[in-house]
This record gives C-alpha cells, sequence and structure tokens, in this order.
C-alpha cells in the first residue's frame, strides 16, 4: 500500500490490514472520531480519540527515517 497525499476521513471509516511476513498483526480503523487497533484474532479493539493519540504518538513515537 502506497500513499502519497493526504487522504481525507469522511463519514466512512477507512480500515486497514497490517500484516507482517504474510501474517496478519491486526486492524487499524481511522475515523472521524478515533483511531481503534484490533490486533491479530483478538475479539476486543482498543480505541483512542485522535487527542490521545496525539500525546501517545509524541511521547513514544519517533520521526521518520
Amino acid at each position: 500500500l502506497k500513499i502519497d497525499h493526504e487522504l481525507p476521513v469522511g463519514n466512512v471509516d477507512v480500515k486497514i490490514v497490517v500484516t507482517r511476513d504474510g501474517e496478519r498483526l491486526g486492524v487499524v480503523r481511522i475515523s472521524r472520531g478515533s483511531i481503534d487497533w484490533k490486533p491479530g484474532k483478538a475479539k476486543r479493539t482498543w480505541s483512542l480519540t485522535w487527542q490521545q493519540f496525539d500525546d501517545l504518538m509524541r511521547e513514544h513515537g519517533h520521526a521518520p527515517r
């Protein structure tokens, strides 16, 4: 998947399946109000508001290489 431009999230959620070495790590769901993560075959989904996501990335993320 290569997206090299902004992709606005409107009234439809965007779901991205994340894989590594052919194995499904989970699904990211992006919506106007939050970002959600459902790992692998888990039944539970973890959710963050965009403000929480911003705080998390600023504290634990790093600049792209």
